[in-house]
């Protein structure tokens, strides 16, 4: 777990960026949750999840707004979500580039269909400033102000992940020893059930040899 936090430590600013721009919520949480951390100041980490998510945005509009007929946009048109997206547009198109981001799932056909509305760029533009800077100081903030909470989170998952390790352990060693049953124990078994059965035909011949007569044991010698 610690390694995962260095890892995240060295690359932040890039890891931030690249995943506003690509994803979403979950980096610009981890960008305030490094701030948190002293990693980075919380200003950068703030600042790197709005041009993430300013550009991720704006190049998804741009590319369906001038590539309509590319197999990509095409493939989107037909979703089921593209078609409630592109009401949603139709009806709020303004308040729709804001809060766009906000709905899960929405966002990529919400993009697609903004590119393809009557909406103008530079009206874009302005919209998605502002709610890039909504977004990206909303949620760093929250990685921030959780910072403490997420820090404990990770230190119980590494207490669990030493538990797991323990389990697994022991699960390996009783298989092993299962299998190694089945395998060699087959032939302790079978010398143990043989020993007892040859134990079990002593013990019944001898009340048969002692209800013998005197002298038949040398009648039937003779």
């Amino acid at each position: 777990m610690y390694e995962i936090l260095s890892l995240i430590d060295r690359f932040g600013p890039g890891i931030v960026f690249a995943g506003t721009f690509f994803e979403g919520e979950v980096f610009a949480i981890i960008g305030g949750f490094l701030a948190y951390r002293n990693s980075y100041s919380i200003e950068l980490m703030a600042s790197l999840a709005f041009v993430g998510s300013f550009c991720g945005d704006l190049a998804v509009f741009l590319f369906s707004r001038y590539f309509s007929d590319s197999r990509w946009v095409v493939r989107w048109k037909k979703k089921p979500k593209f078609a409630k997206a592109l009401r949603l547009v139709d009806r709020f198109q303004a308040y729709f580039v804001i809060v766009n981001r906000y709905v899960y799932g929405l966002r990529m056909p919400g993009l697609i269909a903004l590119g393809l509305s009557s909406i103008t760029v530079p009206r874009f533009l302005i919209l998605n400033f502002i709610g890039a800077g909504i977004w990206a100081g909303l949620f760093t903030t929250i990685g921030y102000v959780f910072g403490y909470s997420i820090t404990s989170v990770f230190q119980r998952l590494e207490m669990m992940e030493h538990g797991v390790m323990v389990g697994l352990a022991v699960v390996v060693v009783l298989l092993a020893l299962f299998f190694a049953w089945q395998q060699g124990g087959s032939v302790v078994r079978d010398k143990l059930f043989s020993r007892g059965r040859d134990e079990a035909d002593a013990e019944a011949l001898e009340p048969a040899r002692s209800r013998r007569p005197p002298g038949a044991e040398r009648k039937s010698g003779d």
